[in-house]
């Protein structure tokens, strides 16, 4: 009995008390590879409320009035995205250079402005805007940065906003591409992507560190 108690005591003195033990280290969130500034992108308005017309919709007008179509009946596809919108302020997506002023006497003002990224150079398409004084083709601009003004057009009125994967060509600045190739012009979506997923794909982030790991968060 007496080796029983000697045993009992010196086991209680290896053996932790788990109340006493200190809590497993929680394993250090994962470490979000830098991006650089050049590869982030903001939405170009303050409010982004979808128009009539989306990426990939038939190139109409709200009340189903065809804009263009090929010789065979297939209606062109929207490059874009048509948002709603009074006349207000137009913020450049991302840094970059203005690379193209263009005026239409329908569509009004068009502006392309060209961006250097990581992963090679985009354009984005602001149609129906009017630059602001001091900017023109050759002026670089801030993300953020407010460049022009929504035109007004009427009952219309909305800001058309594309983006392109690659430089400066004459089908950057295209509203609309034909399904397939007519007219010598290239099948939609040519090197448009959808503006929508690639914003939210480049949005900039805040990491906000915790015990249970990294949350980002959308600026």
């Amino acid at each position: 009995m007496r080796w029983f108690v000697l045993i009992a005591t010196v086991a209680a003195f290896l053996v932790p008390d788990p109340s006493t033990a200190p809590a497993a280290a929680t394993p250090a969130p994962a470490a979000r590879a830098a991006v650089p500034a050049s590869d982030y992108f903001n939405y170009p308005l303050p409010t982004w409320d979808p128009h009539c017309l989306g990426f990939g919709s038939e190139w109409r007008l709200c009340n189903g009035t065809v804009l263009r179509a090929c010789a065979s009946g297939a209606v062109w596809l929207h490059t874009g995205v048509d948002i709603k919108t009074g006349i207000q302020p137009v913020m450049a997506a991302a840094d970059g250079v203005i690379a193209g002023y263009i005026v239409d006497p329908v569509f009004r003002g068009g502006v392309l402005i060209r961006h250097s990224t990581s992963q090679g150079i985009v354009l984005t398409q602001y149609w129906h805007v009017w630059p602001r004084p001091g900017f023109k083709v050759g002026t670089p601009v801030k993300r953020g940065e407010v460049f022009a003004d929504v035109a007004d057009m009427g009952a219309q009125t909305h800001l058309h906003f594309a983006v392109f994967i690659g430089d400066y060509e004459s089908h950057a600045w295209n509203g609309a591409l034909p399904p397939t190739e007519c007219s010598g012009f290239p099948a939609f979506p040519y090197r448009f992507v959808d503006p929508n997923a690639f914003i939210q794909a480049h949005l900039p982030f805040v990491a906000i560190h915790s015990r249970r790991g990294t949350l980002a968060l959308d600026t």
